[in-house]
């Protein structure tokens, strides 16, 4: 499953939410420090593993 980053716009505080890609279409992120529903999604590092090399 898809690890989503944000930061909240209140307390600055930077997590992670484990998401599939439906609960991220459809499901607002709220802080878990503040509870605020007030964030934002932050640019995050994207890498993919796979069997085959090269």
């Amino acid at each position: 499953m898809p690890v989503y980053d944000y930061i909240c716009k209140d307390c600055q505080h930077s997590f992670e939410v484990v998401l599939t890609l439906k609960e991220h279409d459809t499901q607002a992120a709220t802080c878990p420090k503040c509870k605020s529903p007030n964030v934002e999604q932050d640019v995050a590092e994207f890498y993919a593993v796979t069997s085959k090399k090269s």
